[in-house]
């Protein structure tokens, strides 16, 4: 008798294990969050009536103003004026004063579009999430954002 309870118990306790989903979703590739991002960004873009250029890498931008000075590079320390936007407006970080960065440790998106930049110029980029902070939630950032980021170049620090 013994047997046929164990036995009975372990057959429960198999179909109610089979019957819980606790798999994970199946990871997407960048280039399919790529795809995905840009898609939103498009639509917000179209929904706004603005016409963005595109970057190689899939990131759209607005050159505000040209800018005079040097271009940065690499691991030049950068000082700039920004704000950081969600798609719906919610402002998730800014610099009114300006910050100093190392070009080679910021986000993916800076470090592409910033050397597209002039010293003094001004640029509105529209980063996919996977050059920014990817499917991590960063406090007010949530997971596979896209932020807009108004980043004005102020200089090259020396």
């Amino acid at each position: 008798m013994k047997k046929i309870v164990l036995v009975a118990c372990i057959l429960l306790l198999g179909t109610i294990i089979s019957c819980l989903d606790t798999s994970l979703p199946e990871p997407i590739s960048f280039e399919e969050q790529l795809a995905r991002d840009l898609e939103i960004i498009d639509a917000y873009l179209e929904e706004n009536d603005l016409l963005a250029e595109k970057h190689e890498s899939g990131i759209r931008f607005l050159l505000r103003e040209e800018g005079t000075g040097d271009s940065p590079i690499g691991t030049d320390e950068v000082k700039v004026i920004y704000e950081a936007r969600l798609l719906n407006g919610t402002l998730v970080d800014s610099s009114v004063d300006g910050v100093v960065f190392q070009l080679n440790q910021l986000i993916l998106a800076w470090q592409i579009m910033l050397p597209e930049m002039n010293e003094g110029g001004k640029m509105t980029i529209y980063a996919p999430s996977v050059y920014s902070y990817g499917n991590v939630q960063r406090g007010p950032i949530p997971a596979n954002a896209n932020i807009i980021f108004e980043i004005e170049l102020v200089e090259i620090v020396d």
